[in-house]
């Protein structure tokens, strides 16, 4: 029996259209991430950039649960 085909779960999922819990913690850690760094530096084109980053790190971290 070959072990590797035990555990055939994929590792990383899609969010659906259920899924808005996981929607509404990226959406807000990419809005409080963007608004903080909006009102520290005033440069809106550095705060979406950051909030981009942020909102694609949650995004990965929600699909591998």
């Amino acid at each position: 029996m070959d072990r590797g085909l035990k555990n055939s779960r994929p590792r990383y999922r899609k969010l659906g259209p259920d899924d808005w819990m996981e929607r509404l913690i990226v959406g807000m850690l990419f809005a409080v991430s963007a608004m903080g760094i909006y009102v520290l530096t005033g440069a809106l084109i550095s705060a979406v950039a950051v909030g981009l980053l942020v909102g694609g790190v949650a995004l990965a971290v929600v699909a591998m649960l």
